[in-house]
């Protein structure tokens, strides 16, 4: 296989997936505003890293190990849920933040690192390649039919006149070039 179609196929598998992904955000998105989705994973004993689905933003958090021990007794959080009710939200939906997460136990504070990613940014991130490999399918079909007419595929202009280059572009008919009927 040649270089050029490995790559040709590599692009097209990650459209496919960018285009998944898109799809997949979006979903999420929809979802954010009824409920929350979270995935949670130790990092190391005692840190986890926890990803959210919550109002219409994707929270990544990074929370540091629990120090101290769990104390006997009864203790009241208010705490309402979803969690990140009221939510802060920096420009236009973004916000990194740092500070401490308080669990239902009497101990101290985690240390807590945030990112808020807006969903609307991510569906866009996801949909740049699918767009891309669209507008250049669509380039292509444009490009076949005007030639199939007796057009430049480059600009529209019509031939028939003057087959061997388009006057108005200057492009050479791929006709042309396999006979070899244009010298320059």
């Amino acid at each position: 296989m040649s270089a050029n179609r490995l790559r040709r196929h590599l692009v097209n598998l990650l459209t496919l997936l960018s285009l998944l992904l898109c799809m997949a955000t979006a979903v999420l998105w929809a979802r954010s505003y009824r409920g929350c989705d979270a995935l949670v994973r130790p990092t190391a004993p005692g840190d986890r890293l926890c990803v959210t689905s919550e109002f219409g933003v994707v929270v990544v958090e990074l929370e540091g190990p629990v120090r101290g021990a769990v104390l006997p007794g009864w203790e009241y959080f208010q705490s309402p849920l979803p969690r990140r009710w009221p939510v802060r939200a920096g420009l236009l939906g973004f916000e990194a933040y740092r500070g401490g997460v308080t669990h239902f136990v009497r101990l101290p504070p985690s240390a807590l690192h945030g990112l808020a990613l807006p969903h609307w940014c991510l569906v866009l991130a996801f949909a740049a390649l699918p767009a891309r490999w669209l507008v250049a399918r669509r380039r292509q079909a444009r490009s076949r039919r005007r030639s199939q007419a007796g057009l430049c595929a480059g600009c529209g202009y019509d031939l028939r006149a003057s087959p061997a280059m388009c006057p108005e572009c200057g492009q050479i008919p791929p006709e042309s070039r396999r006979r070899g009927g244009f010298v320059g």
